[in-house]
């Protein structure tokens, strides 16, 4: 599903290098605009790291995603970008896409709101375009930008909780108690449906609390899928913990690296095996394989999920802007 000329964006192929640096250009303004006007900006507006902005306008030049302007004569007003997501499609078995954003500064709430509007009705017009049945977004706590996307008829899925933590020098100790190993990174492709099945359901409460779709069952199917793609190669590191005595898994972890930041897929442990410290030991060892890959680790969880919470600002993860996950059902 290649992105086409249509609502929303003055961009055809042809100008897809154009609309590369202009993003590119764009992004990296507003990043520094939000640096220097401090909160409550820099909580409201999505992290703008460096890597970030050269994978999304990258995307933008081969023609994988389209950018959508509020005032294609200055760009800067207000921007977001629409992505087709293979991997969601494939598994819900429609079209399906990802919205970034939306990425403006603007201190007056109102304004916020009329632009973030325009930004929706575009990605609803260009999902029309696409042919598509589900977009997600991700986005900040911005009271503007969320009555912006629920007055256009996305629905509030989750609220999240974001964290960010140094990868150290030195990453805690992670020898394992007798009777349990770190399984090979070799071994795991072949362990993977067996793994994913000894955890049962990891996910915290199996479903997205506030939104009916696409239901429990398929929300459990979904992080079972992530799971199972991640252990077959899809993350690196991905690190298993086994209880030899009982032969099966304990928990795992897995993250993807972009650049010098990785973020965390996913940290989960069985259910007999909660409470006894193991989460902490497998989020040690994925510090201590990211040690020299990687700077910074961000992780995200839901709202409600204190176990997780508790964990991560034990080992020093500090938190950062709050998340919304939002949908639209086209």
């Amino acid at each position: 599903m290649r992105p086409e000329a249509g609502a929303g964006s003055d961009f055809n192929e042809r100008h897809d290098f154009q609309a590369a640096r202009i993003v590119a250009g764009t992004l990296t303004l507003l990043a520094r605009e939000i640096r220097e006007m401090g909160p409550p900006a820099n909580l409201w507006s999505p992290a703008l790291s460096p890597d970030f902005i050269r994978e999304v306008a990258a995307q933008v030049g081969r023609g994988a995603a389209a950018p959508l302007w509020v005032d294609k004569h200055h760009p800067a007003r207000g921007l977001a970008i629409l992505s087709p997501s293979p991997w969601d499609t494939d598994f819900f078995g429609f079209n399906c896409a990802r919205l970034w954003g939306p990425f403006l500064v603007a201190l007056d709430q109102g304004d916020r709101e009329s632009r973030v509007r325009r930004l929706a009705r575009q990605a609803l017009e260009r999902g029309a375009a696409w042919n598509l049945r589900l977009i997600t977004l991700k986005t900040g706590h911005d009271p503007a930008v969320l009555r912006g996307f629920l007055a256009e008829n996305f629905v509030l899925a989750e609220i999240g909780a974001a964290l960010a933590g140094p990868v150290p020098d030195d990453p805690p100790v992670t020898d394992c108690p007798a009777g349990f190993q770190f399984l090979d990174s070799g071994d795991l492709p072949d362990l993977a449906d067996s793994i994913v099945a000894g955890l049962g359901d990891f996910f915290y409460d199996g479903h997205f609390r506030h939104d009916p779709e696409p239901g429990p069952e398929a929300a459990r199917q979904l992080w079972s899928r992530i799971a199972r793609d991640d252990l077959t190669g899809r993350a690196d590191p991905a690190v298993v913990l086994w209880d030899r005595k009982r032969d099966r898994a304990v928990g795992l972890a897995t993250a993807k690296l972009t650049g010098r930041e990785a973020h965390l897929s996913i940290l989960a442990v069985a259910a007999p095996y909660q409470g006894r410290g193991r989460g902490g030991l497998i989020l040690g060892e994925t510090l201590n394989r990211l040690r020299g890959r990687a700077d910074w680790l961000r992780v995200e969880t839901a709202s409600y999920n204190l176990p997780a919470l508790r964990l991560y600002q034990r080992l020093g993860f500090q938190p950062t802007a709050p998340l919304a996950a939002l949908h639209a059902h086209l």
